[in-house]
């Protein structure tokens, strides 16, 4: 009997917690979904890269994502947001992409490689050839940050990459690079964003997990 009262109060104990640490207790922003995302987003020419998702609490989570807002003339800024279960799901393939854009007053949603709306707009730069000769996509000097601000690198887009991300786009279908740079899987996000990607951040401990531990141990 009192052993299963230690049981009752383990699990009284994390469901405590995990509403104590709750984003929602925080004062944070509410986005259920890609639409909500107008809403919160401030400025305009900017592009919104969503760089982690995670979830906190045992039995009743919560769901928040961090997103790097790259303002096209005002610099970088950083957003957490609260968010429902299914939103967080469906950006789980998401990590380094454009998952919002507004730029001279059109909005997109869609998720796409970081800064493709950047990219063939003559306000921002153009395309030339680099040193191996190859076209590449160039910022102007006043936006040299950008690259390191979306997550690019040494990475630079070619004009092959910029059409069939038109091409993606009106067809509404994400675009995650003509090799797969881009997202939770692409070399180039992971190269970019190492936090998420360090492996103490891939490890989960359930609380199924430590019951059942606890319960093997002590019955």
């Amino acid at each position: 009997m009192q052993k299963f009262f230690l049981y009752f109060t383990l699990v009284i104990a994390y469901l405590g917690l995990s509403k104590a640490l709750s984003p929602s207790e925080l004062g944070m922003d509410y986005v259920p979904n890609e639409k909500g995302l107008s809403r919160v987003i401030p400025g305009q020419n900017v592009t919104v890269v969503l760089t982690d998702t995670h979830a906190t609490g045992f039995l009743i989570k919560t769901y928040y994502q961090k997103f790097r807002l790259v303002h096209g003339f005002q610099g970088v800024e950083e957003m957490i947001v609260r968010t429902s279960r299914d939103f967080a799901l469906k950006n789980r393939k998401n990590i380094g992409m454009s998952v919002f854009r507004r730029i001279e007053g059109q909005e997109e949603t869609l998720p796409m490689p970081p800064g493709v709306a950047y990219v063939g707009n003559r306000g921002f730069g153009e395309w030339r050839p680099d040193r191996k000769g190859l076209v590449r996509w160039r910022f102007y000097r006043a936006y040299k940050n950008l690259p390191r601000y979306l997550g690019w690198g040494t990475w630079r887009p070619a004009p092959a990459f910029y059409e069939e991300y038109v091409s993606h786009n009106e067809r509404k279908k994400i675009f995650y690079g003509l090799e797969n740079e881009f997202g939770t899987e692409g070399r180039v996000t992971r190269k970019n964003f190492p936090n998420f990607f360090k492996p103490e951040r891939q490890q989960k401990v359930e609380l199924k997990t430590l019951m059942l531990k606890y319960l093997k141990e002590n019955f």
